[in-house]
């Protein structure tokens, strides 16, 4: 049996970017959506021809099934067999390889290609050309031989050694440069048809130019049916949606650009996305939604448009679509946060951008803001950055963001606390500021308390955990610190709760309004605790609630506690223990492997916790998650009530909790 490629002979940089970026970054992040992630491995029958996809580090190849008259994988195949078995895939929409890099691999066979093989564009050639193993980008070139593209026929492929690789399919106006071409493009993009143009700056998703045309050593020359546009024309044009990226969806690495598309009579035959008004990609297949995959680090990082054109069988191509505004950060991880920032009853999402040194080495910020239309955003705009003379550098890798209405005019502002790093003493400084909203934009970033002075100590930014809230009942928002005070000679972590009050103008000095150095509460360790903001017992006032990291017992139990600090008319009161999962019922409980989100979900006027878990990995190799739900309280025992599960994965696919961010 042939053994599983290793990194010298298969390495991870030579396959399909698709996968590659996922290793780069780890997670698809999007600031509008509840929960993003990867789609599950399938099973499924297409008419009677058997077809299903298995999980594992690999497969071998056993069969070149029908299409490959019984052929052994490897010997030649003929132009017409390596078209028919990249329709068999394209008819079938076999999806790309649900964990992109990591092991477990998508695998798939049939019994017209036979297989298995590998779920990626490289993969997928693989199985085009019947080899007998799925090779990648960079050693297709060893069963190959470079060609000029003026010499390709249909079932040679056009080959970026370093990121993709597409099945050449004919020509469809060769005095126009335009041709057919199938590829397993990414992710959230099934095997499809689409029309290239090397004219174009594009070509699925990646530079035109970095492609070259490559030959399979062992194919034969013939007669090949061409390529058709299927479909009856109709008498009206066909009108196209973007139905994603979700607006507002911040991106990274390879992504799937998505439309639907409606017709009057008959069915739409293609699609093609633009980005920014350029052609990006070209979909040539029948059906009414239509997805193609974009690779963002083409493109410069910040604000971009989507729209979309389809076309019917009649040639005839519809109006350009209403553009969906996105975010490209390939360079930074962008710090984000919601709010109603004009005061129009929707929330909005803000973006503070780093977007380096400019040539005089100071560092560039830019705060975007994504308006909320009601049913999508608007496109990404830039309300405030520091490329001017008169403001200093600013580093966005030093700021924590957070959003709420500190003024009380009914439009949620931004706060900002920024590293200042240490002074000549050797002091920490640490800097608060305040975006106040205009409705239209924001106000420059206003300093409102910074502790470089003699009687406020040293304070460092990076051992403060942010959270906001009205917390006094006043109708202005305060911002609350959990700051971590290291370690007491007894080797005690200590901790201290301190709140910044807002005065509607700017925000009174921090006050500390608790700490654990006393002889009762015990060392209480920063680094284990995840605060979130939220009126838990419904009395009008904002409470800080903290999910803590107990560690595990003598019989490996992990052990978690959610504590309160209810909000007052004098501010927050020290945290009290409100639940934890020292019962008999709710069972073991990793607060590392939870991420919170309040809201009031159920709608008692009481702000409800909840919590997405991370389940691990079965047996199979498939990821596992849970949401529960803690309800607010207040009934005498105040608090929260125990989690109750109110959905998992179950037998809906893998879920990967590190791939899903809450909002």
């Amino acid at each position: 049996m042939t053994s599983v490629p290793q990194p010298s002979l298969f390495p991870a940089t030579f396959l399909c970017p698709e996968i590659r970026m996922s290793v780069r970054k780890t997670a698809l992040r999007g600031t509008s959506l509840l929960l993003a992630t990867a789609i599950a491995s399938v099973a499924l029958v297409t008419g009677t021809a058997h077809a299903d996809s298995v999980q594992a580090g690999y497969r071998a190849v056993t069969s070149t099934g029908s299409l490959g008259h019984g052929a052994s994988p490897g010997g030649q195949v003929t132009r017409q067999q390596v078209l028919d078995r990249a329709r068999v895939w394209a008819d079938a929409r076999v999806p790309y390889s649900s964990n992109g890099l990591n092991s477990p691999y998508s695998w798939w066979q049939d019994s017209q290609t036979g297989g298995r093989y590998r779920q990626d564009c490289s993969g997928y050639i693989s199985m085009a050309w019947q080899l007998p193993e799925s090779r990648n980008t960079w050693s297709l070139r060893d069963v190959s031989t470079q060609i000029s593209r003026s010499e390709l026929q249909p079932g040679d492929i056009l080959n970026d050694t370093n990121t993709h690789v597409v099945l050449f399919a004919g020509w469809k106006d060769r005095s126009a440069q335009t041709f057919y071409f199938y590829s397993e493009s990414g992710r959230r993009v099934p095997t499809q048809r689409y029309v290239g143009n090397f004219n174009a700056s594009m070509l699925s998703g990646h530079p035109t130019s970095t492609y070259r045309a490559y030959r399979y050593k062992k194919i034969v020359d013939g007669s090949v049916n061409p390529e058709t546009d299927p479909g009856a024309p109709s008498a009206s044009p066909a009108v196209a949606t973007v139905t994603g990226p979700s607006d507002s969806a911040i991106l990274d690495g390879q992504v799937a650009m998505t439309a639907s598309v409606a017709e009057s009579v008959g069915t739409p035959t293609g699609a093609d996305f633009y980005v920014d008004g350029e052609l990006v990609d070209s979909v040539a297949s029948k059906g009414n939604s239509f997805a193609a995959s974009l690779d963002t680090t083409e493109l410069s990082d910040g604000p971009h448009k989507l729209t979309v054109r389809a076309k019917n069988a009649a040639g005839q191509a519809g109006p350009v679509s209403a553009a969906s505004g996105f975010f490209v950060a390939n360079k930074a991880v962008p710090t984000t946060a919601t709010g109603d920032f004009d005061g129009d009853g929707k929330a909005d999402v803000a973006v503070l951008y780093n977007n380096g040194q400019n040539s005089s080495g100071k560092n560039i910020t830019t705060l975007y803001k994504f308006t909320s239309t009601g049913s999508g955003f608007k496109a990404p705009e830039k309300v405030w950055d520091n490329d001017n003379a008169a403001t200093g550098s600013w580093n966005a890798d030093r700021s924590k963001l957070s959003v709420g209405d500190f003024n009380g005019d009914g439009k949620a502002d931004v706060a900002v606390l920024y590293n200042n790093g240490q002074n000549s003493s050797g002091k920490n400084i640490t800097t608060l500021y305040k975006f106040t909203s205009t409705g239209s934009g924001f106000k420059a970033p206003e300093k409102v308390w910074d502790n470089d002075n003699a009687a406020t100590g040293s304070w460092n930014a990076d051992r403060s955990k942010l959270s906001v809230g009205d917390f006094n009942g006043d109708g202005k928002a305060d911002v609350a610190v959990l700051y971590n005070n290291g370690q007491n000679s007894s080797g005690s972590n200590i901790t201290t709760l301190y709140e910044f009050i807002s005065t509607g103008s700017g925000f009174k000095a921090p006050e500390k309004v608790w700490d654990n150095d006393d002889r009762t509460t015990g060392s209480w360790n920063w680094k284990r605790s995840k605060p979130v903001a939220g009126d838990f017992n419904g009395d009008g006032k904002a409470d800080l609630g903290i999910l803590y990291n107990e560690g595990q017992d003598d019989q490996g139990v992990n052990h978690t506690a959610f504590h309160i600090g209810y909000g007052t008319a004098d501010g927050i009161h020290g945290p009290k223990r409100a639940w934890d999962n020292n019962d008999r019922t709710t069972g073991s409980w990793n607060a590392d492997r939870t991420k919170l989100v309040t809201g009031d979900f159920n709608g008692d006027g009481k702000a409800d916790l909840g919590a997405f878990y991370n389940q691990g990995q079965d047996s199979d190799g498939v990821n596992h998650a849970a949401l529960y739900t803690f309800f607010g309280r207040n009934d005498g025992a105040n608090g929260v009530y125990g989690p109750a599960k109110v959905w998992e994965n179950g037998t809906t696919g893998s879920w990967n909790w590190y791939r899903s961010d809450l909002g």
